[in-house]
């Protein structure tokens, strides 16, 4: 069980106590300095009746009196406290953890003094920059520790720092995502944008994967800031071997090893979770708390209990003042009545209590300044937490600041009192407060709790006090208000039903709409579709015909040329055959004119008859066979097509009379005028007549 001590706040007034018997001595010198200038002056005779109704004893006890008294102002300046009372603190704020590299690679001296001291500084700043948020520290090499959990006691974090160096974690590297992940279980399960995650490091990571783990801390919302320590350029890694000798960090082959600043991977890692990364320097700390930390929403990390002691000043001053006045009262004759020194004595009394009782805020309260009443009022709850009345008073004094949630709290501390009355007003205070904070409310639900708890309230005050007209009034007023907002909710509700069945007829009706238009579409683009179809259709039905008519006129041609070709052969051979005929009968009339000329044989005389050589012997008329043609003399018998015999009959046509057109020559005439299909039917005509017999 723990016991009750005094203590002092401010124990270096207690030092004045020392100066008390100074006074004493002094006070005492005072008193018989002045019998011995007395003694001087009056008689030793005279001196009984002019100083004789001074009293020795009543001096004394004065003095005693304003001795105690200044004693006990001294005391009461020294704030005594006794006691302690329990406070529980609503915390609000957020979870941060820095995660500090205790690798080997910390001790280059690209950074003075060296990478490790600097990120402890970096630490220590942010720290300072912190208000009421929790601290954690996890140090890491190729593991990660948690060095000092989530807390509010941020000395206890610093002194956890300073005892970090290369050797907290024993395994070598590197390790980011262990530190991730220990932060990870550091934070718990608690959800929200609360919680950061501060790394100092190199960023020479050697193991697992860092931006892995800060994909998956980014899904539980924790947030990472980076702070890369060390260049670019990199540098060596200085240690003192076993022999205190100042050597270099080596690999394998012995080679000094060269440690850089990887800026890249942790800006990659910062950037996955919504944070940043910054290079150490004087103003790293305060930009990571400005920019990332800062702007975070806060939340309830939970109660705060704080143990506050209780300062009984009111004590030794109260005794102070009573002293005093007795001082004052008390007079150094004789001659004054014992009645009016007891009563004296029991005014002082009296008046201790209430200067004891009395409470400051009340004139700051009654002049207008409720924040310093509030102050005064909030400052007297420490020391008496249990006073109902300074609990009333420090809920009036926020009612009129507009804290109504103080407000509220003190009023229903203040319902606990005994006294009837201070009920009354506690709930009708209570009541109003309860009024203001549904109208500040912003959620109807909210508001409809608090005004009908005003309601329950305001019932309560009248059942103390029937007549309490004001508390009736308000109660109507906020009843009224309560049933209006009801009411709205009512018609809200009925007008958010209607604005829903609008909304899905409206949805049908567009669906319908675009079904329809859809529809339209589908039968327009088949139109189109079928349009574009028998276009082409027509198209290649006007594209083949085209090519056949193409190919007619081009057959047509052919059959004309060929046609022209042949007939011009055969006008060639019908103009050499009847050359021929001509040819024939010129002879025939050269032999007949011969044979006129030559002088006729006797019938019996045998060359009569005799035909010369070589002379072709006249035609007889019946002694040719039909379809015979003998050739003129000397020529080769040939035979002749049927059409070729045509020709020649129609040759023996052709030749008409001297100064005439024959047959055929009008039928060529005829040709050139027509047509070309009634030029191939006239060049038809003569194969299908008979032909002529020879002669």
């Amino acid at each position: 069980m723990e016991t009750l001590a005094l203590t002092f706040g401010a124990p270096l007034w207690l030092w004045g106590l020392l100066a008390l018997p100074v006074f004493a001595g002094l006070y005492v010198w005072s008193h018989l300095r002045g019998r011995a200038l007395v003694s001087k002056v009056v008689a030793p005779r005279l001196r009984e009746q002019l100083a004789g109704s001074v009293s020795v004893a009543r001096r004394v006890i004065r003095g005693i009196f304003i001795v105690l008294s200044l004693g006990l102002v001294l005391v009461a300046l020294a704030q005594p406290r006794y006691g302690f009372t329990q406070q529980e603190i609503k915390q609000r704020g957020r979870d941060i953890i820095v995660a500090v590299d205790t690798s080997r690679s910390m001790l280059a001296t690209d950074v003075a003094p060296n990478r490790l001291t600097r990120a402890k500084l970096m630490t220590q700043d942010l720290v300072r920059l912190l208000k009421g948020d929790r601290v954690g520290l996890i140090a890491f090499a190729g593991s990660a520790f948690l060095q000092a959990p989530l807390t509010l006691d941020y000395t206890a974090v610093v002194n956890s720092l300073e005892e970090l160096d290369t050797s907290v974690i024993p395994k070598g590297g590197t390790n980011i995502a262990s530190a991730i992940a220990i932060a990870e279980q550091a934070f718990g399960k608690a959800e929200g944008q609360t919680r950061a995650l501060v790394i100092l490091t190199d960023g020479e990571e050697l193991d697992a994967d860092g931006v892995a783990a800060a994909k998956k801390a980014a899904e539980h919302g924790i947030r990472i800031f980076t702070v890369g320590i060390g260049s670019s350029e990199g540098s060596l890694i200085p240690f003192r071997s076993e022999d205190g000798k100042q050597d270099f960090v080596r690999d394998v082959s012995g080679k000094p090893v060269q440690t850089r600043l990887d800026e890249s991977r942790l800006s990659e890692i910062a950037r996955e979770t919504g944070g940043f990364y910054v290079p150490i320097g004087p103003d790293a700390a305060r930009e990571i708390f400005q920019q990332g930390i800062e702007p975070m929403d806060r939340a309830e990390t939970g109660l705060f209990s704080a143990r506050q002691p209780l300062e009984r000043y009111q004590w030794p001053l109260g005794f102070a003042v009573g002293f005093l006045i007795l001082w004052l009262l008390l007079g150094e004759r004789r001659r004054v009545r014992p009645r009016r020194a007891l009563a004296a004595a029991l005014i002082a009394f009296a008046l201790v209590p209430r200067l004891q009782a009395a409470t400051p805020g009340l004139q700051d309260y009654q002049s207008g300044n409720f924040e310093n009443a509030r102050k005064a009022f909030e400052k007297q709850l420490k020391s008496s937490p249990d006073s109902r009345e300074v609990q009333f008073n420090a809920g009036a004094s926020a009612y009129k600041l507009g804290d109504f949630e103080q407000a509220i709290s003190h009023f229903t501390s203040a319902l606990l009192s005994e006294d009837s009355k201070l009920r009354e007003d506690a709930a009708y205070n209570l009541a109003n407060s309860l009024v203001r904070r549904g109208e500040a409310a912003k959620e109807k639900d909210a508001k409809k709790a608090d005004w009908k708890n005003a309601i329950e309230q305001y019932t309560e005050a009248l059942n103390l006090d029937a007549k309490n007209k004001q508390a009736q009034e308000n109660r109507d007023i906020v009843k009224k208000l309560l049933e209006d907002l009801e009411k709205q909710e009512k018609q809200q509700d009925q007008k958010k039903d209607q604005q829903k069945k609008d909304q899905k007829q409206d949805q049908k009706d567009k669906k319908d709409q675009k079904d329809k238009q859809d529809q339209q579409n589908k039968d327009q683009q088949n139109k189109d579709q079928k349009d574009q179809q028998d276009k082409q259709d027509q198209q290649n039905k006007d594209q083949q015909g085209k090519d056949q008519k193409d190919q007619q006129d081009k057959q047509d041609q052919q059959n004309k040329d060929q046609q022209g070709k042949d007939q011009k052969d055969q006008q060639d051979k019908q103009d050499q055959q009847g050359k021929d005929q001509k040819d024939q009968q010129d002879k025939q009339d050269q032999q007949g004119k011969d044979q006129k000329d030559q002088p006729q044989n006797s019938q019996g005389d045998p060359k009569k008859n005799e035909q010369k050589p070589g002379a072709a012997p006249t035609p007889t008329p019946g002694e040719k066979k039909e379809g015979d043609v003998k050739s003129a003399a000397g020529d080769e018998k040939k035979e002749e097509k049927p059409q070729e015999q045509a020709q020649a009959a129609a040759a023996g046509e052709e030749q008409g009379k001297d100064g005439e057109m024959s047959a055929a020559q009008a039928r060529a005439l005829l040709k050139s005028l027509n047509s070309e299909e009634e030029k191939v039917n006239l060049m038809q005509q003569p194969t299908s007549q008979e032909v002529l017999r020879d002669w």
